[in-house]
């Protein structure tokens, strides 16, 4: 299936990808659907940018008691139909990379769905063509660039990465767990 890859060696935290994806969705904000998530380092810093991992198994699908999610069977993307969300949190609470975002303005969640708009008249998504060094690709089939993400987490994410050298796979896997992480996400991201 589908998914985003990306390459934490060339990352420098810029969190243009973020700033892109919030205007192209235009969220509130306080609502960001791809984050930058930066580590400390022997060396310095690391970082690696995130959003939904289309997930072969997501959990927010699993858990949402209105079925606001959908993983679609062709291209992989789980997406929301946001006007059936009631803001429960379960969705944010189950996934294990805090994708799905809150907002207290709206008292909703919001997630990232790959573009899915720009992708059905055959544009990349906003992150993947705005970062200005190219580290973040979108690919239709398994994201091979770098160590795939799918094997660590239950829910098999569609996700691979360019290790800097000084964080490992396990370490992006436990991404909103890990206490070395500074930019932890979440719902109090």
């Amino acid at each position: 299936m589908a998914g985003f890859s990306v390459n934490s060696e060339n990352c420098y935290a810029c969190k243009t990808c973020a700033i892109a994806c919030q205007n192209e969705k235009m969220l509130p904000p306080t609502v960001q659907l791809r984050r930058v998530r930066s580590y400390d380092t022997a060396t310095g810093c690391a970082s690696v940018s995130m959003a939904c991992n289309h997930c072969d198994e997501p959990a927010c699908m699993s858990v949402c008691p209105q079925s606001c999610y959908i993983k679609d069977s062709t291209t992989g993307l789980v997406y929301q139909q946001h006007d059936l969300c009631i803001g429960c949190k379960s969705c944010i609470t189950a996934c294990p990379f805090g994708a799905p975002a809150f907002c207290e303005a709206d008292s909703t969640t919001y997630k990232c769905d790959g573009c899915i708009d720009r992708q059905s008249i055959g544009l990349q998504p906003r992150c993947t063509v705005s970062c200005p060094s190219g580290n973040i690709s979108w690919t239709d089939g398994e994201p091979t660039d770098g160590t795939p993400l799918k094997d660590q987490v239950a829910t098999k994410p569609n996700f691979s990465v360019v290790l800097d050298k000084d964080i490992t796979i396990e370490t992006v896997a436990a991404v909103d767990t890990d206490p070395t992480n500074i930019d932890r996400g979440g719902e109090d991201y």
